[in-house]
């Protein structure tokens, strides 16, 4: 299940919004489900969340030294979990106020419209519109290394293959295993993006990418990368995706 929610400024006012800015995004999600679940155990939870978002999508911007700078003071967002409830809960609290907040910008919400599932298929072809961040830690010479895999590395597509077959099995209780799900791309279309993001108060850095990616395999697992996202932090706004639309 899959929400659009629209917003816009006071009389249309620009406003700047730095490029680092899933974090702040997810704190406002965060608080949306306070308002209407205040002992959700989503807050506390140290496992998967099972929700994603996009990137904000502008309707008329231009990018400037400080992050985007939205022009008419438009913006909007998709939020997607395999959790029905949970996704009413984020839609409901948006609703409470009918406002958010982002750095002391006011943002009203003018609209929220159901996103209308995609039928899927064995084989399908997806965007990402927010970035896929594999990040990995190995035990060298005592000690953890960590590193963000890379689209061009033999290791990131079985890494993200695992990934989406944890989550689905502790989501659903089963135990599927990785001859029902392949996950490969062509290398066509491929963005590098840096990520710098709070976590406890600490700055991470990640390298994440924006790229065309195929998914092969039983449509529930392909539904369910559709709905949670694929590869780490899904919740902090990573890993979303969307059909290729072909002509």
């Amino acid at each position: 299940m899959r929400f659009k929610i629209e917003f816009e400024t006071e009389n249309e006012e620009s406003f700047l919004i730095p490029y680092n800015y899933a974090h702040i995004v997810a704190s406002v999600i965060y608080q949306s489900i306070s308002k209407i679940d205040p002992d959700s155990e989503i807050h506390s939870s140290t496992s998967f969340k099972f929700f994603t978002f996009s990137q904000l999508r502008f309707n008329k911007f231009k990018t400037v030294d400080k992050g985007i700078l939205s022009k008419d003071g438009k913006v909007s967002l998709q939020i997607s979990s395999p959790n029905n409830e949970l996704l009413k809960k984020i839609m409901q609290g948006f609703l409470k106020d009918s406002h958010i907040e982002i750095l002391n910008i006011k943002l009203k919400i003018t609209n929220i419209t159901m996103i209308k599932e995609p039928i899927f298929q064995e084989k399908m072809e997806f965007k990402t519109i927010s970035p896929i961040i594999a990040n990995t830690r190995t035990l060298i010479d005592g000690k953890n290394k960590e590193w963000d895999l890379s689209p061009s590395d033999p290791e990131f597509y079985p890494f993200i293959t695992r990934n989406l077959l944890k989550k689905y099995n502790e989501y659903y209780n089963t135990d599927y295993d990785e001859d029902l799900i392949k996950i490969s791309s062509n290398l066509r279309f491929v963005k590098r993006k840096r990520i710098s993001m709070k976590a406890n108060e600490a700055k991470q850095h990640h390298v994440g990418y924006l790229m065309n990616i195929t998914l092969e395999g039983h449509p529930n697992l392909i539904k369910f990368a559709y709905d949670c996202g694929l590869s780490n932090k899904n919740s902090m706004g990573f890993g979303m995706l969307e059909p290729v639309k072909r002509n």
